[in-house]
């Protein structure tokens, strides 16, 4: 006790002595920089002068906040941002008057690498008008690269033709809060037909992936946050479409976001890593959120430029929370409430290196999914140790719908080790869309264990395994079905505990047939 007393107070001396000692600080100064416009004018030489202020000076120790007046006005110009600035735009529209991009980050052609380029930078309040409906420029709003402490707060971004609204490749510690992105136009304007993402986050790979911003490294972008934005009148949403092999996207949180009228995916996660995509809102959309470790059809897949691939497969990430309602959009492709995607590749196939890009440790939880097309609710492909648990799935697939598909709520393709607990499965619709539906599909050499869900009202079974597949099942509840509770096939095997409960089936219980087995415990 003695020794403990003594330690203590010898370290109190110590922190004393520190706060007596001269603290050297860091004070960032703000230099505010008011500036005006000509009513109806062109403003991007002017809007420029006041950027370059801080070009001149990367000291650090002055923040220019630049300060635009309220009102509508021609931005004729691509306008360059650099290190230490802020634009508060106090409700400004600039409405794009150039065929090029309306804000980039530094010079053109300057030579970063990683996340080293320009920082510090911050617009808000204002709105950028892509003039897309009548100008058709087929160039993004804002885009930037090799970027780092990026912040952009209450901000419009609107009316783009054929192209991103805000693209970023290689940019660190991003936030997008608050933000609304809307109406796109263009031949690209149904389900699968373009990946225009409004706000697309890219890799740094080549100067014909993302021109101009060398040098071209594969950098990602990491600690990303989108939280509390509005995605509405889209093709796409939120994500990445494309990426290099075993270069991973980091910590990337898309949370607390609205969407609504977009034709294709409202998120797409393409090698993401520690991410979490949560508690978003997504409705009257094509399809609702796709998390995947390679790009079905290999496009947009790229070898690295060192030809060294190191395959991280463990996605640690979440997909929880989210209320998603996918409507009929009139394509003829299947549509996925949530989707997970892997891949093994035994030769390269177009850019994409051989390779196993098996999808792992991503958990589906506490999901509410509403199909109104024909698809799947819950869809796992080249997955492996994946969790889907606690998600609400309703099947309300009209007659008249378009898309293809079997309307599933869940199904599982060349999956291992999947967990699926406690779900609950219903069917809505029983027709020639749905007459082929069932509750839970294991197939293709698939593995799951299956605890305490609930499947009601499956047109066809309950439960499905086929084709060299297997299933423990304990604690379900399966009722209303029109033909199976659990059926099994093509040489696959089910474990079917008692404590399983099966009511109401059309045919019988349980079915077996060419190889099927089924054990009872």
């Amino acid at each position: 006790m003695k020794r403990l007393v003594k330690n203590g107070f010898i370290m109190t001396c110590i922190i004393l002595m520190g706060m007596l000692l001269p603290q050297t600080v860091h004070a960032q100064t703000v230099k505010q920089i008011p500036v005006s416009f000509s009513s109806g004018g062109s403003v991007g030489k002017t809007l420029q002068a006041a950027l370059d202020e801080a070009l001149e000076d990367q000291s650090g120790e002055t923040l220019y906040e630049i300060q635009l007046p309220s009102g509508t006005y021609k931005l004729d110009t691509l306008l360059k941002v650099y290190s230490y600035t802020t634009i508060k735009m106090n409700g400004c529209k600039l409405v794009r008057s150039t065929k090029k991009t309306m804000l980039r980050i530094g010079l053109e052609d300057e030579v970063f690498s990683g996340h080293n380029g320009y920082h510090d930078i911050t617009i808000e309040g204002g709105t950028f008008d892509g003039n897309g409906k009548s100008g058709k420029v087929s160039a993004s709003m804002i885009r930037m690269g090799h970027g780092k402490n990026l912040t952009f707060r209450n901000m419009t971004f609107q009316n783009v033709y054929d192209t991103h609204h805000v693209e970023l490749a290689a940019c660190a510690n991003v936030l997008f809060e608050g933000c609304t992105f809307k109406d796109f136009y263009g031949k690209g304007n149904t389900v699968n037909s373009g990946n225009n993402e409004a706000l697309q986050f890219d890799i740094i790979h080549n100067k014909t992936h993302f021109p101009k911003y060398p040098g071209f490294d594969d950098t990602p972008c990491k600690d990303v946050t989108v939280q509390n934005c509005t995605f509405q009148n889209l093709q796409r949403g939120v994500g990445t479409h494309s990426a290099v092999a075993g270069s991973y996207f980091t910590n990337m949180t898309f949370t607390n976001n609205t969407f609504s009228n977009v034709k294709g995916y409202a998120i797409i996660a393409t090698n993401y890593r520690d991410s979490d995509i949560s508690q978003n809102t997504i409705s009257g959309c094509g399809a609702g959120i796709l998390f995947r470790s390679m790009v079905q059809g290999y496009n947009n897949f790229y070898t690295p430029l060192d030809n060294n691939v190191t395959i991280e497969q463990d996605a640690n990430s979440t997909i929880a929370g989210n209320r998603i309602e996918v409507s009929d959009y009139r394509y003829k492709t299947t549509s996925y409430g949530i989707s997970l995607y892997g891949a093994k590749l035994s030769s390269k196939k177009k850019n994409a290196p051989k390779g196993d890009y098996t999808l792992k440790g991503v958990t589906v939880s506490g999901n509410r999914i509403t199909m109104n097309n024909s698809g799947y609710g819950v869809w796992l492909q080249g997955t492996d140790s994946c969790t889907v648990a606690s998600n609400t799935i309703t099947m309300n697939v009209k007659a008249s719908a378009s898309g293809k598909g079997n309307s599933d709520c869940m199904r599982l393709v060349k999956s291992s080790n999947i967990q699926i607990t406690g779900n609950t499965m219903t069917q809505k619709k029983k027709n020639k869309k749905t007459k082929d539906a069932c509750g839970i599909v294991v197939t293709t050499k698939s593995s799951a264990t299956i605890n305490k869900n609930k499947i009601n009202a499956s047109p066809k079974d309950g439960v499905f395994v086929v084709t060299g597949s297997k299933a423990t099942m304990d604690r379900n509840t399966i009722k209303k079905t029109g033909r199976y509770g659990v059926n099994v096939c093509d040489k696959s095997n089910v474990v079917l505990k008692k404590s399983n409960k099966l009511s109401k089936c059309g045919k019988r219980k349980t079915n077996t047939y060419s190889g099927g087995k089924i054990k009872k415990k």
